[in-house]
């Protein structure tokens, strides 16, 4: 019965440890900004260091170790205290997260929306950008060369049948085609839609870093590839100075929906409490090993209580009479 009250100690010790170590995991990961490999190493780390310090001290205390005492039952029980103090500050982050479910979940979605417009941001920066040159070059036509006859000549000036506002709508068009090809804006609406499954996300969902960081990845290469493209467009007249394409707004977003998930937390009351109930829990085997595996490990080695050997004379009820009667089967057996 002993035996089996420890079994089961062990087994709900370990569940204990188990449910603990998956919030210190889901921690790391918002901490470490999804980084999966992180998150396990430190969790393994956790569990192995526990798990072995209890079998160490349930170890000596059972079979009494000389090499581990009462000190160094205490060391070990220190170690583990140690282990799951510093896994509360992960385990405080994920609660932390958990506790703001509600505003993560908004900004997520927010991040998510913001990302969507940038093709239009792009668009509107486009448009803009043409009318901007338009109104220069009617403005150059306009004055029709009095003010600055070079550079009336420069724009107007080559030879056609074509009159200056059909010249203007023909550099508007190209300068058009070189900001905004159709091809790459609609491959980039399609990698954003791939995407719109992960807008809503709970935070218990641990591919919840990985998806805000894809779409990161992917909004940051469609801004890099339209500030690119904004900036090989310079050289059209009224055009060269105009400044490059930008998304403030999804940065600024991005950046605070970040650092509600990755800045770590101190270790909260209720962590600190929940790393003592663990500690707790971890050392319930040790509470019952005494009572269940000290005879029991004599057994598995053979041990059994040496028995008195009967001394002949002894001073016991009987003893000259057995004494006697050993004798005289001595003497018949040297008679024969």
């Amino acid at each position: 019965m002993n035996n089996l009250k420890f079994n089961f100690a062990a087994v709900i010790s370990l569940i204990v440890l188990l449910l603990y170590s998956y919030v210190v995991f889901m921690g790391i990961i918002y901490w470490q900004d999804g980084d999966f490999l992180k998150g396990i190493l430190f969790t393994l780390l956790l569990i192995a260091l526990v798990v072995v310090c209890v079998a160490i001290m349930c170890k000596a205390r059972a079979t009494r170790w000389k090499g581990v005492g009462k000190v160094g039952q205490l060391i070990f029980g220190g170690i583990i205290l140690i282990v799951l103090g510093i896994s509360s500050m992960p385990f405080a982050h994920f609660l932390k997260l958990v506790s703001n479910q509600k505003q993560i979940s908004q900004a997520f979605e927010q991040n998510y929306e913001y990302a969507t417009r940038v093709n239009k941001a792009y668009e509107q920066y486009v448009t803009q950008r043409e009318q901007k040159t338009r109104d220069f070059l009617s403005t150059v036509d306009a004055g029709h060369g009095t003010s600055n006859p070079a550079e009336y000549a420069e724009i107007f000036g080559l030879p056609g049948t074509d009159n200056n506002q059909q010249k203007i709508d023909r550099m508007i068009n190209s300068l058009n085609t070189a900001l905004l090809p159709q091809s790459l804006v609609e491959a980039n609406r399609q990698g954003l839609q791939h995407l719109q499954e992960g807008s809503k996300m709970s935070v218990w969902n641990v591919a919840m870093p990985a998806n805000i960081n894809r779409l990161d990845s992917t909004v940051k290469k469609s801004v890099e590839t339209f500030a690119q493209l904004s900036k090989n467009a310079h050289g059209y007249k009224g055009d060269k100075n105009y400044p490059q394409f930008t998304y403030d707004n999804y940065v600024s977003q991005n950046t605070e929906l970040k650092n509600m998930l990755t800045t770590m937390s101190m270790p909260s009351v209720l962590s600190i409490i929940a790393a003592l109930a663990c500690f707790a829990f971890m050392l319930l085997p040790y509470y019952l090993v005494e009572k269940d595996l000290a005879g029991l490990e004599s057994r598995k080695k053979g041990a059994a209580p040496k028995a008195t050997p009967a001394i002949p004379g002894a001073t016991t009820p009987g003893g000259r009479q057995r004494r006697s009667r050993l004798q005289e089967r001595q003497q018949r057996r040297n008679m024969q």
